[in-house]
């Protein structure tokens, strides 16, 4: 049997991008993909200095907030322990990843300013969805944003159950992974035909139909494809087709095409690591005797399952 997660064991997935980690009190909102959302009136301290070495000299960095005005007004700026500028972002009229790509390509309408250590800057703007750029003078300080909260529009709603939300990939090239198995299927199948992954973008025509290929690995076959989302998207969906009859679909990834993935599997009782799947997707599977201890270790490759470890231990009885 291929999959672990057929199971009901808990998935943990890291995925490793090509980012540079800073020790940043608060939210890690350096860039304007990952910009905080202002429901109310805030205060958060940043400091980017290594926490090992206080005293060392650090390059800025820049803070981005993301907030939905439904009428005009006025709101301020503060910063402590530092001074800098601002930029104002907007208004677009939907909250769509594609408002950072016009603010990388310079093509978004933008108010500058200039922020005082300790005095509060205000700045005038209309209903609309904004982006807000603070960037500081110093490697650490602290930002207040004092906002008319009955100007501001929130919707913290989510339609789904257990999902991961915001999940609003630039256009770029990326890789679609995951592996299937068609119910049914004769045991001389070679290539299964009948499930396969579509994706399509809400605003371009253009769309994937992801079908696996190589070998059949105990039963299931993998999709591995490289996909481009174009500019003018401005939403993903991805669906698990079949032609015909029923198939099963496990281990589901997508990623950046020059970024990397591992995902772990583990017992939700024992919380033993169960499996551990690769970047190209292939499963290590662990098990365990009923006293805990590893047995064996397998490992998924393109000829079928391996073992490629075993222990066995015996106790002397007298």
């Amino acid at each position: 049997m291929k999959k672990l997660i057929a199971f009901p064991f808990l998935l943990f997935a890291i995925a490793l991008w090509n980012t540079t980690f800073l020790s940043i009190i608060a939210q890690q909102n350096i860039s304007c993909e990952s910009a905080f959302q202002v429901c109310n009136n805030l205060t958060q301290p940043f400091d980017f200095r290594n926490r090992s070495d206080k005293d060392k000299t650090c390059e800025p960095q820049s803070l981005f907030y993301r907030f939905q005005l439904g009428s005009n007004t006025a709101f301020n700026i503060a910063m402590m322990q530092t001074s800098g500028t601002y930029n104002l972002y907007g208004p677009f009229t939907s909250e769509i990843f594609l408002n950072c790509e016009s603010i990388y390509n310079y093509t978004a309408n933008t108010v500058t300013g200039t922020i005082n250590a300790g005095i509060n800057t205000g700045v005038n703007v209309g209903a609309g969805y904004y982006i807000l750029q603070i960037n500081p003078s110093l490697c650490y300080g602290e930002i207040t944003l004092r906002m008319d909260e009955k100007s501001l529009i929130c919707s913290q709603t989510v339609t789904c159950v257990d999902c991961v939300s915001s999940f609003s990939p630039m256009p770029g090239r990326y890789v679609v992974s995951a592996w299937v198995k068609e119910s049914n299927a004769p045991q001389s199948t070679t290539n299964y035909t009948k499930p396969y992954l579509k994706v399509s973008f809400a605003g371009a025509s253009n769309s994937f139909n992801l079908f696996p290929s190589g070998k059949i690995i105990d039963g299931w076959q993998k999709i591995d494809s490289i996909i481009t989302i174009p500019t003018g998207a401005s939403s993903i969906n991805i669906g698990l087709k079949v032609t015909s009859g029923d198939a099963y679909f496990d281990d589901i990834r997508f990623f950046p095409l020059d970024g990397s993935m591992m995902s772990y599997v583990y017992d939700p009782v024992s919380l033993r690591l169960m499996a551990q799947l690769d970047e190209r997707n292939y499963a290590t599977l662990y098990e365990y005797d009923e006293e805990g201890k590893l047995i064996r270790v397998k490992k998924e490759t393109e000829k079928g399952i391996m073992t490629i470890q075993e222990n066995r231990d015996n106790i002397l009885k007298h």
